[in-house]
């Protein structure tokens, strides 16, 4: 980390728990307005454990039409980790095929980050919340 880097991580500290503290709301709001969609699968949560909700992750047989329905409207998306990590370049060598990672391979063509941040409002998610179900029930 050069100097830049660790200034502007000071300067973030003091706000991590009331940033993650309102991504877990964010993620809470999501959870009540899209849960009952079934043709989308949300985050889980674990026993035992808590999740910072750094990305909201859902997935859907639909992603790419969903994408860009949601963009269409003015909101937007993002595929994170598009690739498995085993078939990342740095892994070539080793020669993996898809079938030797069953879960992460039928996964990953159905994972679609909806917008996720602290300053999020109530509204804005109803507002994505509700495109979804728009875009699901035509």
């Amino acid at each position: 980390m050069d100097g830049m880097q660790a200034a502007i991580l000071s300067a973030k500290l003091p706000y991590v728990l009331e940033w993650t503290s309102k991504r877990i709301a964010n993620a809470s709001l999501y959870n009540h307005y899209l849960g009952n969609i079934e043709e989308i699968i949300l985050p889980k949560l674990r026993p035992f454990s808590k999740h910072t909700y750094h990305l909201y992750v859902i997935r859907t047989k639909k992603r790419e039409e969903l994408k860009n329905y949601l963009l269409g409207k003015g909101i937007e998306t993002a595929i994170h980790y598009p690739t498995p990590l085993p078939f990342l370049p740095a892994y070539q060598k080793i020669g993996h095929i898809r079938e030797d990672f069953p879960v992460s391979s039928c996964l990953q063509p159905e994972i679609l980050s909806l917008p996720m941040y602290a300053e999020l409002t109530k509204e804005m998610i109803v507002y994505i919340s509700g495109t979804i179900k728009n875009f699901f029930s035509r």
